[in-house]
């Protein structure tokens, strides 16, 4: 368990990895190091957490046992030649970047360093995160098991086929997305007619959490569940509702694929 972990990119989403890895105790806050194009980022990261920091993508390289990569996928390319020669056979890179494949990362390295792909959400800040991962075909079993026990501080994974990356990234990853401005709106209405905001937040947030929880202790359908609600007000508009939102999922899984072809053609 006592691995160094390196961040390049110490964003939203490598920052919150990096916050729920040390407030859990599963890496020491000195054996971890922040790297960010944004100083404002590391700075901030390494004040309030005590991190390790620098300005320089190779250091970060060298000096973690395992190498997390959270930098935006036009980013990618650059940072993984920038740090190839600063890596070793010995070391793990993680990479939590959209669209790019564990392929492209193993052939941009030329190296036999084991690589791992993970598409994570943002409840993982709280250990309620639902990940998934891909191995890529240089990584040992028991790399593949220190990856695993960090996902679980994380939340729940499930090891994947690479190749649903990018729908579980739309269900999963952008997930709250879809589910957060309903909450929001339920928690401004409840302000409004007479609830304070603690109380309207933490109601619609343990619907919520209970309403998930339903849904995976039982099985059945989201129909028939639903169905046990005696006053439905959005009935009259159910399949609207749902016709919209399969729409707009549609329209992003396709803007996912043209992205990723688009950055495929680019490195070719």
């Amino acid at each position: 368990m006592n691995k160094k972990i390196s961040f390049i990119g110490a964003g939203a989403m490598g920052g919150t990895i990096i916050e729920r890895l040390i407030s859990t105790g599963f890496v020491r806050a000195d054996a971890v190091l922040a790297c960010d194009i944004d100083q404002s980022k590391v700075s901030e990261i390494k004040h309030r957490l005590n991190v390790m920091a620098s300005a320089d993508n190779r250091d970060a390289a060298r000096f973690g046992d395992a190498v997390v990569i959270a930098v935006p996928p036009k980013q990618a390319p650059q940072v993984l030649e920038e740090i190839k020669d600063s890596l070793s056979e010995s070391q793990i890179l993680i990479s939590v970047v959209g669209l790019v494949s564990i392929v492209f990362i193993e052939d941009t390295l030329r190296s036999g360093i084991g690589v791992a792909r993970v598409m994570p959400n943002i409840p993982s800040l709280v250990g309620s995160g639902f990940n998934v991962i891909s191995f890529g075909r240089y990584i040992n079993s028991e790399d593949k098991q220190w990856v695993k026990n960090l996902l679980n501080v994380l939340g729940e994974y499930r090891e994947i086929e690479e190749e649903k990356m990018d729908i579980y990234s739309l269900v999963s990853a952008m997930g709250p997305t879809y589910f957060l401005p309903f909450v929001d709106t339920l928690i401004e209405f409840g302000g409004k007619n007479g609830l304070t905001h603690e109380e309207a937040r933490k109601a619609a947030a343990l619907t919520l959490r209970g309403t998930a929880e339903l849904l995976l202790a039982v099985d059945r359908s989201v129909d028939d569940l639903n169905s046990m609600i005696g006053t439905q007000p959005l009935k009259a508009r159910d399949q609207d509702l749902r016709s919209a939102l399969e729409q707009e999922l549609e329209r992003t899984f396709q803007q996912i694929n043209l992205a990723k072809s688009r950055f495929a053609r680019r490195q070719r």
